[in-house]
């Protein structure tokens, strides 16, 4: 349905409470199956045909072990294929040696960014993190790669989803190099960019780039200071831009001696300016550090270039509490959750290449929300539309909810809301065709149906955000994922 929403919270009855929980709970099945034409409501668009790659933590505990954060369950890869009208379904857990090892064992062997292994310091100590393989997954270079921020990407078979293995674009990415869950592929010449955040004592961001063929071209390396957390990063034509949040591991010993985990042992401080940083793509070069009032910036959304300024979206929170709080998401949460009220809201970041100052300003109308996404053909050009997901009072306000889809020249904001008890994460738009309107296209996401306590496919009109053009029943449910994308390619 399309709704008006306001940012003050409704009084609303909760219902359901801990309706989403199963929304977290392991999938241990992998499976490969074609959905029955008969059960689909609605229709699969006439054209739409492709794949849609999703990652998530899909074994959040192992043997009677839970996982001590969200972010540390092991990574399982949906390929969700859409050939001739008919839809295809399949699943497989990435066969990472953190997998492999503990599924031996039933028990936990590895740290986590959240997680330390039962047994105390000793048992922790100088051990780096496993590798889950669990937040987004990526097409590249005709590579299918798994990545997870901490470590190297893990390649598939995009065919099969078997794993064939950590892969380090033949010998491109140094041992100590990881490489991020949030590349990006400038649409003109496919060219993809990431970065990495990693050094004790002192972080260094290691910057990428990778021809459209999946050639390592560049890899470089350069001091950012203290400052230990950056998730995300967006690009224009000329440039990369990073959000680095005041968010320091100034006692690295409690980590390496085991006594803490990596949350656990990085501070957020909120007297600490939070410091943006410009980098050149022509030479990999930092060319312009601006310093703002401090804010915690997890996912950015697109950026571009006007004159001498550049504009650059990001979702803001006053401080990283949310990082902890992800940890809780496996107990049912109380009636005082509003996300709405504390959630990240949408910002427009302007930097002013000339005069070096920088200002931040709430985008208008955007309520809280995650995961931005926009049409991929407007990466590092001004786009007109972003859509994320939400979190409205429906009855059942517990997990992502709705998709809002943001018109960044009028100001205004539509909602879909899937209703109660239906829970999404990610929206990922793919347009029509080639030669349609910006906003002309679908949103596609794997949607938790409490009532049938099993997942769905659901594809929204990006252009109204009112109907739910088709809606695809599982045969059981996804775990809640972080990332993914549609190609156009189908691998059956």
């Amino acid at each position: 349905m399309n709704i008006a929403l306001k940012r003050t919270l409704p009084e609303k009855i909760r219902v359901l409470p801990g309706c989403e929980l199963q929304g977290y709970e392991t999938l241990f099945d992998e499976s490969s199956y074609w959905i029955d034409p008969e059960s689909i409501v609605g229709k699969i668009p006439s054209g739409l045909e492709g794949t849609l790659f999703l990652n998530c933590p899909g074994r959040n505990k192992v043997g009677d072990q839970q996982y001590g954060h969200w972010f540390d369950g092991d990574g399982m890869i949906s390929a969700v294929t859409i050939k001739d009208g008919r839809v295809h379904y399949k699943n497989r857990y990435v066969r990472t040696p953190k997998y492999i090892n503990e599924t031996a064992e039933q028990k936990i062997l590895y740290r986590g960014v959240g997680t330390q292994i039962p047994g105390g310091p000793l048992k922790n100590m100088f051990r780096a993190p496993g590798n889950a393989a669990n937040t987004s997954v990526i097409l590249h270079g005709g590579k299918l790669l798994a990545l997870w921020e901490g470590g190297k990407p893990w390649e598939l078979d995009p065919s099969t989803l078997e794993t064939v293995g950590e892969y380090n674009y033949d010998g491109g990415l140094s041992s100590t190099q990881p490489f991020s869950a949030h590349p990006r592929v400038d649409p003109h010449s496919g060219d993809l960019y990431n970065f990495g955040v990693f050094g004790i004592p002192t972080p260094k961001l290691h910057f990428y780039k990778i021809s459209a063929d999946g050639t390592m071209m560049a890899n470089t390396s350069q001091s950012v200071g203290n400052y230990s957390m950056c998730h995300d990063f967006a690009i224009t034509q000329n440039y990369a831009i990073f959000i680095l949040c005041p968010a320091f591991m100034r006692t690295p010993f409690r980590f390496l001696l085991g006594l803490r985990s990596i949350f656990e042992s990085i501070e957020f401080d909120s007297s600490e300016s939070t410091k943006v940083i410009v980098l050149e793509l022509a030479t990999a070069k930092i060319i312009k550090e601006y310093e703002l009032d401090s804010f915690f910036g997890f996912h950015l959304g697109n950026a571009y270039e006007n004159g001498e300024e550049i504009s650059v979206d990001a979702l803001c929170v006053d401080t990283m509490d949310i990082m902890g709080g992800l940890s809780d998401v496996f107990m049912e949460r109380g009636d005082d959750f509003q996300f709405l009220a504390n959630g990240s809201r949408f910002n427009r970041l302007t930097l002013n290449l000339k005069t070096g100052t920088a200002r931040k300003s709430l985008i208008d109308g955007a309520v809280a929300g995650e995961f931005p996404t926009w049409n991929p053909r407007y990466t590092g050009h001004e786009n007109r539309y972003s859509w994320l997901a939400t979190i409205v009072e429906n009855g059942t306000p517990y997990n992502f909810n709705a998709f809002q889809k943001v018109d960044h020249q009028t100001g205004q904001i539509t909602i879909h809301d899937f209703g109660e008890g239906r829970f999404t994460s990610e929206p990922n738009f793919t347009p029509v065709d080639e030669n349609s309107a910006e906003d002309e296209g679908y949103l596609m996401s794997i949607v938790y149906n409490h009532a049938r306590k099993k997942s769905e496919v659901v594809i929204v009109d990006a252009k109204d955000m009112q109907h739910e053009v088709a809606v695809i029943p599982l045969n059981h449910h996804v775990p809640f994922g972080f990332h993914g994308y549609f190609y156009e390619e189908t691998f059956l």
